[in-house]
């Protein structure tokens, strides 16, 4: 029990931080982040390479965001009339050349969300430096090539939709 604590407390963080930046959504954050713990509870004792559980942690979480991602596709289609987080307005970029920090963050929230989803998920996984091109090849199931390759059209992107003036 305290190992499995362990875990939780040492992931739970950097756990949530994929699933915010990969859906962009802070209301679903905790139920997938519970649901992902949950599925690392019951799947421990199946995980042959104790040295790659963060990589098979971040596939839960992964897989987790996906199947939101396609769950909420079915439900748009079916209940069209529903209420949609409606974002922020944001000073536009030249109008206030003296930004605060929250502003800025606003503006990178808004262009990540822009991004495609897999060039999201790069960048999510991507926020501590802890994961290696290769771990990000293996969580994604791509090569090591793909991945470099979606992380600088991820980073080129993200460029042209920031404002110079941030």
């Amino acid at each position: 029990m305290a190992a499995q604590e362990f875990l939780i407390v040492r992931y739970q963080q950097r756990v949530a931080g994929f699933i915010y930046t990969f859906l962009g959504d802070p209301s679903v954050v905790e139920d997938l982040a519970q649901q992902i713990f949950v599925k690392m509870l019951q799947g421990l004792h199946q995980l042959k390479n104790p040295e790659r559980f963060e990589v098979w942690l971040f596939r839960l979480a992964r897989n987790a965001c996906l199947n939101h991602v396609r769950a909420e596709k079915w439900r748009r289609r079916f209940t069209p009339f529903t209420d949609r987080h409606e974002i922020a307005a944001e000073p536009e970029p030249g109008q206030n050349p003296d930004l605060d920090e929250e502003a800025r963050l606003a503006w990178l929230e808004r262009a990540i969300r822009a991004l495609p989803a897999p060039d999201r998920e790069l960048l999510a996984l991507l926020q501590d430096d802890t994961l290696s091109y290769e771990d990000l090849a293996r969580i994604t199931g791509t090569t090591v090539g793909a991945v470099k390759s979606r992380l600088f059209r991820a980073r080129a992107q993200l460029k042209q939709k920031i404002p110079n003036e941030l």
